[in-house]
């Protein structure tokens, strides 16, 4: 597996789209293949097929929300490339939710394109399950 400066500026491309509420090129990006996985900060946002997540990124669009990125690292092999990263998302007020984000891709059409991801909100053991492990 090498470092991968494309995955990495797609990373960058789908922060960017976020942030302008551009679900054309996010929806652009994602498979056309079977296997497309979507899973948000919000316990209800899980998403299996490619029309769900269309439907969410495009309802999701404009709702004021840009994200600013961390210092995530891409990584491919072969047709396959995956990245994570610790960002931010900065809400219409002002304040900030940091999360973490895992993402495959896949090299399709001359480009990468987004097969799952997964954000998360961290919350520590505690607050969880009530102890420390």
């Amino acid at each position: 597996m090498q470092r991968s400066y494309d995955i990495e500026k797609t990373l960058a491309t789908i922060y960017e789209a976020v942030s302008n509420g551009d679900a054309t090129t996010l929806t652009g990006l994602l498979t056309a293949r079977d296997g497309l996985l979507f899973i948000g900060t919000d316990p209800g946002e899980w998403y299996d097929d490619a029309v769900a997540v269309q439907g969410m990124l495009i309802a999701q669009a404009g709702a004021g929300v840009t994200v600013r990125g961390g210092d995530g690292i891409g990584f491919e092999e072969g047709t396959v490339g995956w990245i994570a990263d610790r960002g931010v998302f900065v809400l219409p007020d002002g304040s900030e939710a940091p999360f973490r984000i895992t993402a495959v891709f896949h090299r399709e059409s001359g480009g990468w394109r987004l097969v799952q991801e997964h954000a998360s909100v961290a919350m520590s053991n505690e607050e969880v399950i009530g102890t420390s492990l």
